[in-house]
């Protein structure tokens, strides 16, 4: 059976050495550090009392043809282990670590020779003489161990012996072993990804775009660093605009690249609708650069591969690279991410939280498209956001990319862009999807469900704003309005009556029995039946044939008790249904 691995016992001097040779690829180093301080003191607790702390898993690139008939296999990158090996560097070599604001800082570990303790450095440790307040003071290579216990013995009251053979026992750290897992350069990516989340112990998936970023972080020759640089802190500053600052003084180097002009405006950017996350990006690029939907694909790339020859060249990484940040390019652009903004703003989203679409999918493919089309077609700005709003529309209810989308994307994607006329694939699809069947039955049966997380409800909502619909019941407050400023999902058929009546939660609170209703509106209906409510004038006083129609409320409702519940659910949800059609249709 042929081994795709083999392990080396490395000591952790060793293992730093090669870090700071850059022999192994280590990104986290310049990213955010994410273990506590307390953590990092049971680390070091751990090798001084000779406790094992796991091993570490690296894997070597492909290897890399050179010019001269030869290979390299690069680098090796850190698969599993980066946090404790950064800690490690931390505590014993005194690099700082960067915090989640991208703020660097030092994680100093102090020593009590006399106990054998470990503690992070406080303000009490700092004024007891009895603690060695940075043991990284004593990995320095300078430090001469007979001085130190020459002057220090009597302070920190120990014999001078016993101080000696402790300082020894607590620098032995550095020969400490660890296991190093070194996985087959030959491996497939799924293979490697695979290993890891079997292997890894505490249940921390590693998923491909996790390994992308990595392969990304060690490469320093084709602009590889720069791309992870740029895709992380788009997505930071998109969630985080005042992170802003932080990262222009802690990166000072690239904040004077054109690389991070092209992602800096997105700090001023009020509420973005779409909220892409490290591996939404990658999945733009690749799709953007490569018509390709599967990340797996993409760390291949990153490595050099050239799908059609089947090898890994260095010409091929080149080439590959040049894509990626072509494809960059144009996914950061501030014209193309607004305009993306923009049509979504115009289909009635309004953010990304309850009046939006949940899950990205959608939302990526969306923005690939208008990329496609906005550079390869001759269509104008309002034909490409016609036919963006209602692929997103039909995408969103078909779930046509929810869970794993890599497939659909990649397929969808290459048959869009192979048609000599692009346009007829699009209408084809559409055509075939939102048809009649779907319209009338397969949507209203999609809206049997209780979650205002579904995509049915969602774009009901949308029609709403889209359609500047007045809230029901109300004389001119928009559906909109009582959306944003925290109104209240109303049941028709109110909950404590249905309750009372022997209905199920599963019953009452299905999505056909919701409409948005102002709070005094709401206190005013409180749980009596639907017939009863609808005759108090003070209720109905603007209560209309448009205002029922707009809201997908049949107007046989002012005749409605519990009886009719059943009735009433069918009816409405065909009238959902029917609105979402007329908004579809209007795009």
């Amino acid at each position: 059976m042929v081994k795709n691995y083999h392990v080396d016992n490395v000591t952790i001097e060793e293992i730093l050495g090669w870090i700071k040779q850059g022999k192994i690829g280590l990104p986290e180093m310049q990213r955010p550090f994410v273990w506590s301080t307390a953590k990092v003191r049971d680390l070091i607790d751990s090798l001084y009392n000779g406790y094992p702390i796991g091993y570490i898993v690296t894997w070597q690139n492909p290897a890399v043809g050179l010019k001269n008939d030869s290979s390299s296999n690069n680098k090796e990158i850190i698969i599993d282990g980066q946090q404790r090996l950064t800690a490690l560097k931390a505590a014993l070599s005194g690099e700082k670590v960067v915090s989640q604001q991208y703020i660097t800082k030092r994680i100093k570990i102090s020593f009590k020779p006399s106990t054998g303790e470990f503690n992070t450095l406080n303000s009490a440790i700092e004024k007891d003489p009895l603690w060695i307040n940075d043991i990284s003071d004593i990995f320095k290579s300078d430090f001469n161990s007979y001085s130190y216990v020459t002057d220090n013995a009597k302070k920190l009251g120990m014999a001078p012996e016993y101080l000696g053979a402790t300082l020894q026992k607590l620098l032995a750290i550095r020969q400490s072993e660890i296991g190093d897992i070194k996985l087959g350069y030959n491996l497939s990516i799924g293979a490697v990804t695979d290993i890891f989340n079997r292997i890894n112990s505490k249940g921390v998936s590693l998923s491909s775009a996790d390994l992308a970023m990595s392969r990304l972080s060690a490469d320093t020759v084709h602009g590889g660093n720069n791309l992870r640089k740029q895709i992380e802190y788009f997505v930071q500053l998109l969630n985080d605009p005042n992170l802003l600052e932080n990262i222009v003084k802690f990166d000072s180097d690239f904040a004077n690249t054109k690389e991070f002009d092209q992602i800096k405006w997105i700090a001023s950017e009020v509420n973005p609708i779409y909220k892409p996350r490290y591996a939404d990006i990658l999945h733009l690029i690749l799709a953007t650069s490569f018509k390709r939907g599967k990340l797996s694909d993409m760390v291949s790339l990153i490595s050099g591969r050239d799908f059609e020859a089947r090898n890994y060249s260095e010409e091929g990484m080149k080439a590959n690279y040049a894509k990626m940040q072509a494809g960059a390019t144009l996914v950061f652009n501030k014209s193309n991410f607004q305009r993306y903004l923009m049509i979504l703003r115009d289909m009635g989203m309004r953010n990304s939280g309850k009046l939006g679409l949940v899950g990205h999918g959608v939302f990526n493919f969306g923005y690939i498209l208008f990329l496609y089309l906005h550079r390869s077609t001759n269509l104008s700005q309002e034909k490409i956001a016609s036919y963006l709003k209602r692929w997103i529309i039909m995408s969103a209810l078909t779930g046509r990319y929810s869970g794993s989308s890599e497939t659909i994307t990649e397929s969808d994607l290459k048959m869009i862009s192979r048609d000599a006329n692009p346009i007829n694939v699009l209408d084809d699809i559409l055509d075939r999807e939102m048809n009649d069947s779907f319209w009338n039955g397969t949507l209203p049966n999609m809206l049997r469900v209780q979650s205002t997380q579904a995509s049915s409800w969602r774009i009901f909502q949308m029609s709403q704003i889209y359609g500047k619909d007045t809230a029901w019941l109300a004389k001119d407050t928009s559906t909109e309005t009582v959306m944003l400023e925290e109104g209240n999902i109303h049941h028709i058929f109110p909950q404590a009556y249905l309750r009372k009546n022997g209905f199920s939660k599963g019953d009452i609170s299905q999505i056909a029995n919701y409409v948005w209703v102002t709070q005094p509106k709401n206190l005013e209906i409180s749980d009596k039946a639907p017939k009863d409510y609808l005759s108090d004038e003070n209720i109905i006083e603007f209560m209309s044939e448009t205002n029922n129609r707009e809201n997908a409320i049949p107007e046989e409702i002012v005749d409605y008790d519990f009886h009719n519940y059943s009735d009433f659910l069918n009816q409405r949800r065909h009238l959902m249904a029917k609105k979402m059609r007329e908004f579809y249709e209007n795009m």
